[in-house]
């Protein structure tokens, strides 16, 4: 469908990538991976043909529709989002208006035959553009994108940027084009709009290419990853995981590869030169010689070299109860968001804010922060508390005309420029980086500047919405294990469900004007939640014995499985080490099939584990 041929493209700081060969056929759909600032836009924008390459070029099958959303924020228009979003098919609402005025007309002249004929055609060529069906799917896809029924009547201007990045989003799927072309499309949806575009992908038959740095997300949506690093472009079947598995054992080949190769080159160079001059071994001197001369050298491997090391400020040891509300009830005119709502946040616990759009997930951020004052009841700090804010839209509080050095020093008085530098060194800003303007940062830049400005002083409480927002794979990393290892407590809002797994161990769903407490991270959540609504849906089975015998007997069946489970455990645990000594054997490091059969085997063991426990888990509890 789409393929690039010795593709090269080069900024006057340097190469973005080289000698490029691609081939994207139908039903690919390509996740386009890579460190802030490796090209990934530039490369996506070479696929669309809106910007030239400086070497090779891009062929494309005839006649294939495009579909493309950009991170630029989109324009408001006086008409309604639903009109926004049919817009993309003029020839419908033209056709619509047509069966009006032929329909009025032959009210009135019955026996004309000639408009009856019109009417006809005109209905035909509707329907087999799907018109009848059109604004149905159209109000269907804004739903799953968040809108609400009564906002399809509004202008596009009156909403903010980011939802207008939605409507987008839907005017080109209800467009379904041969290829979509998506970048960062979800970081202006929420945690259920994403889970539902992912759904909407997962079973999109045309073709793909999208920018994400959610790796659940991808692990949903996409079949193939293509990696820029490097300055190079490699393709990987499967999804994100399927990617970083395939690319360690890569990069474990190779290096073993390299250091064989190493060894090779230096005990041929030590014969050489230990027999160089006897004429006894002139002839294996003269091959060996040869040997290395014709040697095709293996590239050193090389190691991320430039990444953050962040190390957050660890605050003083707070009391038990960090920040409470009581009965707070908030309303916006008569809309109520909250009422009568209590919420408690104790020391160390790392709290995980989900809930469907407009439940309040940000109002409460921004009520615990200070930001947004409550309608009535309380919300009370602890002694001493010390509480930090990370804003949805925190990008936009930088003065583009500061330097970064300038933007941290406005919050960092007192501090040396070693100080200074050191800091932003963990966020990896070093040399002359630092002395960069704020207007020319990219997003994932401006994000490590604005976490950098808030996290300067210990915080006890740190308020974070959307943090992780125009953060790459590494960076996302780097921050994910500086909040697991920070001491203090966390309110978070984030639609990356690796970040609510790895960072929060304690989940609040709002909605219906209050919080519902479950305990644990959000995978932990979503099983409560899926096992409630199954639990909703199922009919208990009649019982004819008497309740104590058949009481009984249940509790023996799930004694019995609990005892059986343990047993597994063990068995399993066994087999998880009996693979992981074949994985840490240096001497299958060139053995790509049996490490790949190792993984496999390791990940079906250990998802096995994982659906024991959660069994273990219920049967407890049914053992009350």
């Amino acid at each position: 469908m789409i393929r690039l041929e010795s593709i090269s493209k080069s900024f006057p700081d340097g190469d973005l990538f080289n000698n490029v060969n691609i081939f994207l056929k139908r039903g690919m759909r390509a996740g386009l991976v890579g460190p802030n600032g490796s090209g990934k836009t530039t490369l996506l924008r070479i696929m669309l043909g809106q910007e030239t390459p400086d070497s090779g070029n891009v062929q494309k099958d005839k006649a294939i529709t495009i579909g493309y959303l950009a991170q630029d924020i989109v324009v408001g228009s006086e008409r309604s989002i639903l009109e926004e979003v049919l817009a993309g098919y003029p020839e419908v609402t033209d056709l619509e208006g047509q069966i009006l005025t032929l329909s009025e007309a032959i009210s009135k002249d019955h026996e004309n035959l000639e408009l009856v004929n019109q009417l006809g055609e005109v209905q035909n060529r509707f329907e087999a553009l799907g018109g009848w069906t059109l604004e149905e799917k159209a109000k269907k896809i804004l739903s799953g994108l968040g809108f609400s029924e009564e906002k399809f009547t509004e202008p596009m201007d009156v909403f903010s940027g980011g939802w207008r990045m939605r409507v987008a989003l839907a005017a080109i799927l209800l467009q379904e084009p041969d290829i979509l072309f998506l970048d960062e499309p979800t970081n202006h949806l929420d945690l259920e709009a994403t889970i539902w575009l992912e759904s909407f992908l997962a079973e999109w038959r045309g073709g793909m290419v999208m920018i994400s740095h959610d790796r659940a997300f991808l692990d949903r949506s996409v079949n193939h990853i293509l990696e820029i690093d490097l300055k190079k472009i490699t393709l990987f079947t499967g999804n994100y995981t399927k990617y970083t598995e395939e690319k360690m054992l890569r990069i474990e080949q190779h290096r073993n590869a390299y250091q064989n190769q190493q060894k090779q080159i230096k005990d041929t160079e030590r014969f050489i030169e230990r027999f160089r001059y006897k004429n006894t071994k002139a002839t294996q001197v003269q091959s060996r010689v040869k040997m290395l001369d014709k040697l095709e050298k293996i590239e050193a491997p090389t190691e991320q070299s430039h990444t953050m090391n962040l190390k957050l400020p660890q605050p003083s040891r707070p009391p038990l109860n960090v920040v409470s509300c009581r009965n707070v009830t908030k309303h916006y005119g008569d809309i109520e968001v909250f009422n009568d709502m209590d919420m408690l946040v104790e020391r160390g616990q790392k709290i995980g804010l989900v809930g469907q759009n407009g439940a309040g997930k940000s109002t409460l951020l921004k009520m615990l922060a200070g930001v947004e004052s409550v309608t009535s009841g309380a919300i009370r700090m602890g002694r001493d508390i010390n509480s930090a804010y990370y804003a949805q839209h925190q990008l936009e509080t930088l003065d583009p005309n500061d330097t970064v050095f300038e933007s941290i020093q406005k919050v960092s008085p007192g501090w040396s420029e070693t100080e200074m530098r050191n800091y932003l060194g963990s966020f990896m800003f070093s040399g002359d980086e630092i002395e960069k303007y704020v207007k020319v940062l990219s997003g994932g830049e401006k994000a490590r500047v604005a976490l950098a400005r808030m996290l300067v002083e210990p915080s006890h409480l740190l308020l974070l919405d959307e943090p992780t927002n125009h953060l790459d794979m590494v960076t996302r990393n780097v921050v994910e294990n500086a909040l697991v290892q920070f001491t203090g407590a966390i309110v978070c809002i984030s639609h990356d469900r690796h970040f609510l797994n790895n960072v929060t161990n304690l989940t609040c769903e709002v909605g219906g004007g209050g919080i519902r407490v479950f305990e644990g991270n959000y995978d932990y959540y979503d099983w409560k939640r899926q096992d409630r609504q199954s639990a909703k849906t199922n009919v208990p089975i009649q019982k004819t014995e008497s309740k104590g015998k058949s009481a009984f007997k249940d509790r023996k069946k799930i004694r019995n499985r609990l005892a059986w489970i343990e047993k597994r455990f063990n068995i399993i645990e066994s087999e998880l080490d009996d693979q992981r000594s074949i994985t840490q054997d240096s001497s299958n490091g060139d053995n790509y099939d049996l490490l790949q059969q190792t993984m496999e085997t390791m990940n079906i063991l250990e998802a096995e584990y994982l659906e024991l426990m959660e069994e273990q888990e219920k049967l407890y509890s049914n053992l009350g």
